[in-house]
């Protein structure tokens, strides 16, 4: 029993290594996209022809922050071995969110929908917060 423990943990410490080593590939591109997102928006920015350019310079941003999130949420995963707690991964839906009801378009009842899933959000992470520790 004591040999297949052993053996279990060196695959757990294996598998772990490569965890971490495809996070941090995973942070490198999507730093780059980020980067290459920002570049887009530079040349949007000095555009001569100015139709459409407002929202199409706001989908670039929101596609930008995105990225953002993504490369916040790697390298939080990677300060902690891999984990990422409830408590940033609720948070991080919460903006998921506003970024979308801010650029949603849609039907009255599609931003309510996304309001009370942020309101929801909000009610679970002050119960966390006050209630569960973890």
């Amino acid at each position: 029993m004591k040999k297949l423990n052993k053996t279990a943990s060196k695959y757990a410490n294996f598998l772990r290594f490569f965890i971490i080593l495809a996070l941090g590939f995973l942070g490198t591109l999507i730093t780059i996209l980020m980067f290459s997102q920002l570049f887009i928006i530079g040349q949007m920015m000095f555009m001569k022809n100015l139709t459409n350019i407002p929202t199409k310079i706001l989908d670039e941003i929101v596609t930008f922050f995105l990225f953002f999130e993504f490369s916040v949420m790697v390298v939080a995963a990677l300060k902690h071995m891999g984990h990422t707690s409830l408590n940033f991964l609720m948070s991080l839906g919460i903006t998921a969110l506003l970024r979308n009801l801010i650029t949603a378009h849609g039907e009255p009842m599609q931003i309510l929908i996304h309001a009370v899933a942020i309101l929801l959000l909000i009610i679970g992470i002050v119960i966390l917060n006050k209630h569960i520790k973890l």
